[in-house]
């Protein structure tokens, strides 16, 4: 019967114990792989691809050389519809949240519906309704709960603020202090609430094709989501688990004592 050496042991226990290099690797061309097809659409709508939705807060500011319509057409802070005031956000103190049937209730105009259009056709849409009260202006409309949340196998889960309205999923992911060594990259999930109900969509960060894709861009309200790949169970990381060679050296020891 063949004994196995401690230094085979070892060399085996290194070997199941180490997480390879390639599962670790973001943007890899894979499109050489045998019976790959490139499971991404080109992105075509970046800057606006989110629609408003419910629960969403809007800043729009009407500038106009007159100081005295400008009052009464901008909230100030005693008029906000905003309720929660401490969440950190100074513009969002003078913004409109939109109600559960898609409205803004908009000074001396009334109640206008903005669910499911852009920012820039809800500039439109209102630049439209406020050329028949004013003669001169400007506006200025913005999303000022532009924010994701990013849980699981990351360094710092949690929510953060967006500083524009699409970020890529690797921004995201610097956010957050990067994936830890657990991170199972080839199945990112995106968890996104849509005006026709919630949907998932799957990423691989170790695909190449996946920039400029249109499931590169992490909206505002998205989920993400990175699973631990199963070698966390097993304790298995960065090098040796030292659980692990404790455990097969005190059999390998107590094998060699019995014989």
């Amino acid at each position: 019967m063949k004994i196995v050496t401690i230094p085979t042991l070892l060399l085996l226990v290194f070997f199941v114990s180490c997480i390879p290099q390639k599962k670790t690797v973001y943007m890899r061309d894979v499109s050489g792989k045998r019976k790959y097809e490139n499971p991404y659409v080109k992105a075509e709508d970046v800057t606006e691809a989110y629609t408003i939705q419910a629960g969403d807060y809007l800043y729009i500011r009407v500038l106009t050389p007159d100081e005295t319509v400008a009052g009464l057409y901008n909230l100030t802070s005693g008029q906000s519809s905003m309720t929660n005031m401490g969440d950190g956000s100074s513009m969002r103190f003078l913004s409109y949240q939109v109600s559960d049937d898609g409205n803004i209730d908009f000074p001396y105009v009334g109640k206008v519906n903005v669910t499911g259009k852009t920012l820039k056709q809800i500039k439109d849409q209102m630049q439209e309704i406020l050329k028949n009260h004013i003669d001169t202006f400007s506006l200025q409309v913005q999303l000022t709960n532009a924010q994701f949340t990013i849980l699981g196998e990351v360094r710092a889960p949690g929510q953060y603020n967006m500083n524009k309205d699409q970020i890529n999923i690797f921004e995201a992911i610097a956010l957050a202090g990067d994936l830890t060594i657990y991170g199972k990259r080839r199945m990112v999930k995106i968890v996104r609430p849509t005006a026709n109900g919630t949907k998932t969509i799957t990423v691989n960060l170790s695909d190449r094709n996946l920039i400029d894709s249109q499931d590169y861009y992490i909206l505002p309200n998205d989920l993400v989501y990175i699973e631990p790949i199963k070698a966390k169970m097993w304790g298995v990381g960065e090098s040796f688990s030292l659980a692990l060679i404790s455990s097969l050296l005190s059999l390998f020891l107590l094998a060699n004592t019995l014989k």
